[in-house]
């Protein structure tokens, strides 16, 4: 998993360079979003990782959409919540960002009586040293001040991968981005569909598509609802497209864009992880472990799922050994 944030921070510019071995998809658009809320797990088992993050979101965390990082956050279970807000804190202050005080108060979130070491790694026993810094001791975490290196550089247009970024400097940070790059990877959605991929409501996503049809650009498959649907107070949900196309001074038309359900399956990452720490029996921790699939497989769109090889009838033995093998072998080809 720590490989896979690296190379996805690198990608999008952060002062982390590219680990070595076979290249992921360049196809595979990054969710900044869903990446820093894994980030906000996984980082304190990496110093530099997670500084290195920082510093990037410091510089452009313009770019992030705060809301979608709470819908995210609130409704997949994905993220640390006093870590979220030590880092919203952190990055309102240096990168004089106001929206982000919105995920920084402290009133909502509950801190530990005494503040905890926040780097950590397996088989070794938390530290502290030196000055705290104060935005993530208000959140109840003991670390260092950040060093800026200011190493980070702006996402590069000319990467796929950073499309979304790409579409948010020019045209502004909304949904407009997330639908119009969902709508590219596929031969056309439901609102319900683009809710599931984006992390927005359904009827809010209704209601943008509402006003993109007026451009001319966002088209729909005409279907209307049946008087007799009509009365039983349910429609038949339209269908929405776009033409690649039109998009081509974005998207090049020899560039194959993939929306993978990054949320999804970094919250069941983050789920096995837990489950593997704090579960000591083996029936025990796959029961837990079918729950999580049972929870996150509708999400796991995009063939993520069949490669995972889960099936909800395999023996928890079985099941074991998918978490133990697929699983990283998957995050390793993304």
């Amino acid at each position: 998993m720590r490989d896979l944030l690296w190379r996805q921070w690198s990608r999008l510019g952060a002062g982390l360079q590219e680990l070595d071995g076979a290249p992921s998809p360049e196809g595979n658009i990054i969710d900044p979003e869903a990446l820093l809320l894994a980030t906000t797990v996984f980082g304190r088992q990496d110093q530099r990782l997670f500084d290195e993050a920082l510093d990037w979101v410091v510089r452009f965390g313009a770019l992030i959409n705060v809301q979608r990082l709470k819908n995210l956050h609130a409704d997949g279970e994905l993220g640390h919540e006093r870590t979220l807000g030590a880092v919203a804190a952190y990055v309102k202050r240096h990168g004089k960002l106001p929206k982000w005080g919105a995920l920084a108060k402290t009133d909502s979130v509950q801190s530990p009586s005494e503040p905890e070491p926040f780097f950590e790694s397996p088989g070794m026993p938390a530290a502290h040293r030196g000055v705290p810094d104060s935005d993530f001791l208000a959140h109840g975490w003991l670390r260092g001040m950040p060093r800026q290196k200011e190493l980070s550089m702006p996402p590069s247009p000319e990467r796929v991968t950073n499309v979304l970024l790409t579409f948010r400097a020019l045209i502004g940070v909304s949904s407009r981005c997330e639908i119009i790059l969902c709508l590219l990877t596929r031969p056309s959605a439901r609102p319900a569909e683009l809710a599931r991929l984006t992390g927005y409501s359904a009827q809010a996503i209704q209601a943008v598509l509402n006003e993109m049809v007026l451009s001319g650009k966002v088209r729909t498959d005409g279907t209307r609802p049946s008087m007799a649907r009509k009365k039983n107070g349910r429609g038949v949900s339209l269908r929405y497209y776009l033409q690649p196309q039109d998009w081509h001074f974005i998207l090049p038309a020899e560039s194959s864009p993939r929306w993978l359900p990054w949320a999804a399956l970094f919250a069941l990452v983050q789920g096995v992880d837990d489950a593997l720490n704090t579960v000591a029996d083996e029936l025990l921790l796959s029961m837990q472990l079918r729950r999580l699939m049972e929870k996150h497989s509708p999400q796991l769109t995009e063939g993520i799922a069949y490669r995972l090889g889960y099936h909800p009838d395999m023996t928890g033995e079985a099941l074991l050994q998918c978490m133990a093998t697929d699983l990283p072998r998957l995050l390793r080809a993304l």
